[in-house]
């Protein structure tokens, strides 16, 4: 054989000899026992997020007597995992506030651990978003409590922000 001659070797499918020709499974069968599955955990999900909650109570009155980087960053999973499951389970606007408190205590933890009663009403909205059973993104009342959650965000971490003139430089 010369340095010319090409030889093209393919490789047996050994998957295919072991799977043969089978057609694949009918994608909306799947689908359909997933869908059934979710909508069985959905029951079990709002139990679950009633625990949620609770821990988020007990962490806060934790946080009250004793301020604990720990306990706020557990608070922040927690929210970080609401936000995950929320919309999951049926409940979009869990996953909006959910959001909120984890960005709330991310951005600057210190801030939000001031502001306890603000972490408080993230997880009373979170309540009556269960109790209430709203499924979808809420009415005006649920929009109108969302949007002042972001407003006293923003004014907490802005209020706590130092002016470069209260360093004693000038601007």
């Amino acid at each position: 054989m010369s340095d010319n001659d090409t030889r093209v070797f393919t490789p047996p499918n050994l998957l295919r000899a072991k799977v043969g020709n089978k057609p694949g499974p009918d994608l909306n069968q799947i689908v359909a026992k997933a869908e059934a599955a979710l909508s069985d955990l959905q029951d079990d999900y709002e139990v679950w997020i009633r625990d949620d909650l609770k821990t988020l109570r007990a962490a806060v009155a934790s946080l009250r007597k004793e301020a604990d980087p720990a306990t706020l960053e557990r608070i922040k999973i927690l929210g970080h995992e609401i936000k995950g499951q929320g919309a999951t389970y049926g409940y979009p606007l869990l996953t909006t506030v959910g959001h909120l408190l984890y960005i709330l205590i991310e951005r600057d933890p210190d801030v939000a651990a001031q502001h306890l009663n603000l972490i408080d009403a993230h997880v009373d909205f979170m309540a009556l978003i269960l109790s209430e059973k709203i499924d979808d993104q809420g009415g005006l009342q649920a929009q109108g409590i969302l949007a002042g959650l972001q407003d006293a965000a923003k004014k907490a971490h802005g209020a706590d922000a130092r002016p470069a003139s209260a360093t004693g430089s000038a601007t």
